[in-house]
């Protein structure tokens, strides 16, 4: 009877679904000298994590920090070449075209003409939309993926 209790609850420990009780139950019993031989790579397992909760690491880490970011040459050289694109790109977009006034903003009258045009223009956003989408079936097969392992 104990047996069966403990293989059923191996399989719930592989699966992730143990309890904390229920890990402790496994830890005592594969803590004794009776186990079984097709489940002695338990024991090792069990074995395991009970020396890994008295391990430490006593040695200091040093961690270096590195003030000398801006006095960097290539910093400064990357910051510059962000700054000259910035400009130049603010320079070319912001000419604008003289010959388009106010009055003529590209504004349809006939409204016939004016739907043929809206629903040319929602046509293409949704096709650009759809393709998006397709892309999307990936990221929920990943999802499935994912969720076996993780909780």
């Amino acid at each position: 009877m104990e047996l069966t209790n403990i293989e059923s609850l191996l399989l719930k420990y592989d699966e992730g679904k143990t309890s904390l009780e229920e890990e402790r139950v496994l830890k005592k019993y594969f803590s004794s000298e009776k186990v079984p031989d097709h489940l002695k790579p338990y024991k090792m397992v069990f074995a395991y994590t009970a020396k890994a909760k008295t391990e430490s690491y006593s040695r200091e880490v040093e961690l270096k920090r590195n003030n000398k970011f801006f006095s960097n040459k290539l910093a400064w050289t990357g910051i510059a070449a962000s700054v000259i694109l910035a400009v130049g790109l603010f320079a070319t977009l912001n000419t604008g075209d003289e010959n388009l006034n106010q009055e003529n903003l590209g504004t349809i009258e006939d409204p016939e003409e004016a739907y043929l045009k809206a629903k040319e223009t929602l046509q293409i956003v949704s096709e650009v939309l759809n393709t998006g989408q397709d892309e999307l079936t990936y990221v929920v097969e990943f999802d499935k993926a994912k969720n076996k392992y993780i909780k």
